[in-house]
């Protein structure tokens, strides 16, 4: 029981920690008269996956590329099968065009490359298994040029992030340039800190549940660290703010892949781990599903939606946990 409580806290100290990045980051940013809108396409977009790149970053420091795998594909399950599934029963949400023609191609893509490299083996140790997170990285980086130059561009929705931005930082503002650099500080402290509590505890829970560093990465990490995802979509949604919440989900599923995956993996490569296929593909099949999805149903997705991704979602972690061990 030890090992889940400081499981519990290692999370805590992740959330809390990529908070205190992102608010100290801000402040700084505005001294440094970086354009608010700027500061929304990247800081803010990037900085709610702190936490996850602390973990699995320290997770692959400490030669445990089993975890990795499991959290970040697991953190992709959980945002396509829990945090849009709930978040479209509980209101019906509206997907934008670009998203459709732009990020959800992307996406899918980036599924598609990992379903390659679990089906290929040899693809995925080619150069010492650098391959293909290499060219993971090579394609976020350029996706994410890409974005910003664009995001850039002045269009109506841009500017009303640049003005939502401004405001914020005009808050954060009100503490000294000394505070901010703490807060920075603490963060990154915090992030560092709580990935190694929680890694080295979900390895202890590994053992104790006999189960493997994957399987425990893809159910306890992922849905630990998908939480905040979760409690801030449901909170857009009840205040109405119903176009985010997929968007924010594959945004967040490209970053997990393509930033956080590939980084890690470039650290401590390793093959797909065995039991792997099923996950990847799993992830395919709920990435996928949401194509005809929203094509049908005139960009929308509403409660039958959700309850077939949740339904997807559950009969997923009972497949896995029938396996345990694997």
């Amino acid at each position: 029981m030890s090992a889940f409580f400081l499981l519990a806290l290692g999370l805590v100290m992740l959330v809390a920690g990529g908070r205190a990045l992102v608010t100290g980051s801000l402040d700084v940013a505005r001294r440094l008269d970086v354009p608010p809108l700027l500061v929304g396409l990247t800081i803010v977009a990037w900085g709610t996956s702190a936490p996850e790149l602390a973990f699995n970053l320290i997770a692959a420091i400490q030669k445990k590329p089993d975890l990795v795998f499991g959290n970040t594909v697991g953190a992709n399950i959980c945002n396509l099968g829990l945090v849009v599934a709930v978040s479209a029963i509980l209101a019906r949400l509206v997907v934008h065009s670009t998203i459709i023609r732009r990020e959800l191609p992307i996406m899918l893509a980036i599924f598609a490359l990992l379903l390659v490299a679990a089906l290929v083996p040899a693809l995925d140790l080619a150069l010492g298994g650098r391959l293909v997170p290499a060219v993971l990285v090579a394609f976020f980086l350029g996706y994410s040029a890409f974005v910003i130059r664009a995001g850039l561009r002045a269009r109506p929705e841009n500017r009303v992030l640049a003005k939502e931005v401004k405001a914020v930082t005009e808050r954060v503002a009100q503490r000294g340039f000394p505070v901010s650099i703490m807060l920075m500080v603490a963060g990154l402290t915090l992030l560092t800190a709580g990935g190694n509590l929680a890694a080295d505890a979900a390895s202890e829970i590994a053992i104790w549940c006999g189960l493997s560093q994957r399987v425990v990465g893809l159910t306890i990490i992922s849905v630990g660290t998908t939480l905040p995802e979760l409690v801030t979509s449901v909170v857009a949604v009840r205040r109405k703010e119903v176009d985010l919440a997929v968007g924010n989900a594959v945004g967040s599923c490209v970053f997990n892949l393509g930033m956080i995956f590939a980084v890690a993996s470039l650290i401590t490569p390793a093959p797909i781990p065995a039991g792997g296929f099923a996950s990847v593909l799993a992830m395919c099949i709920l990435g996928g599903t949401l194509v005809p999805m929203i094509r049908f149903r005139s960009k929308t997705l509403a409660r039958l939606e959700g309850s077939i991704l949740l339904t997807l979602y559950v009969a997923y972690l009972a497949f896995e946990l029938s396996r345990t061990g694997v």
